[in-house]
């Protein structure tokens, strides 16, 4: 394990990356006990302040646990968010359940923000937000998704970015969301987007808010996603430990 010297990513999360890529895949498992900051700090070349800093923030996300006198250990192989399965995001999801995250249709603008989502953002009314509009499912549309985003990056209007992960390309340009806050309700969705998801009755649909906050707890993502029930349905697993 080395740190990348081109890589533009501080030193931290990079460590941070490669320690929770081991969770994921299972190279680590729960309950595991992971290598001493001393052994990591020898590996990956880095001081252990550094090693410090990125377990701290996978202790955060609750994919690690400190036990005083014993050692940091796997919580589990899963951000605590991921084990709601409307909390994951999209394409985690369906490649849980072993099918493809496909984009059917996408569309990305920037907008000036009208009292409502000055009001949601805290922001002043006619300021920029980013609107990303999107039709997913395998082959037959899941849900259409409407989401709002603060421009702190420049989001490129690219297949690549339109048809891909959001939150990876996010990651990957070192945004994070700390928290996350979700609303689900059941009510008839728009004629248009009832269209859009080929759901042809007045039948009540999924409807989702999801609130996505950074570390300094500022909000960053606000998504509205109807869903279609025909084609999908909500599933909840809880882990119980003593």
């Amino acid at each position: 394990m080395k740190i990348d010297l081109t890589d533009k990513q501080p030193f931290y999360m990079q460590v941070r990356q490669a320690l929770k890529t081991k969770i994921e895949s299972n190279e680590w498992q729960e309950g595991d006990l992971i290598p001493s900051e001393k052994e990591l700090s020898e590996s990956f070349n880095v001081s252990r302040v550094t090693i410090r800093k990125a377990i701290s923030q996978l202790v955060a996300e609750k994919y690690l646990t400190r036990r005083a006198g014993y050692g940091t250990t796997v919580l589990r192989n899963t951000s605590t968010l991921s084990s709601f399965t409307l909390i994951q995001s999209f394409t985690n999801e369906m490649n849980e359940m072993g099918l493809a995250a496909d984009t059917l249709d996408a569309h990305l603008k920037l907008i000036q923000a009208d009292q409502k989502l000055a009001d949601i953002f805290r922001i002043k009314q006619g300021d920029p937000l980013y609107n990303l509009q999107r039709v997913r499912g395998p082959k037959s549309p899941i849900l259409y998704s409407d989401t709002y985003l603060l421009p702190i990056i420049e989001i490129p209007n690219t297949d690549a970015f339109l048809y891909g992960s959001l939150y990876k390309y996010l990651a990957s340009k070192n945004i994070y969301f700390n928290m996350f806050e979700e609303f689900v309700s059941a009510q008839i969705a728009p004629k248009m987007i009832r269209n859009m998801l080929q759901i042809y009755d007045d039948s009540p649909q999924l409807i989702r808010k999801r609130y996505s906050y950074d570390q300094s707890n500022q909000l960053i993502e606000y998504t509205i996603t109807y869903y279609n029930a025909n084609n999908y349905e909500y599933r909840t697993r809880i882990f119980y430990r003593r």
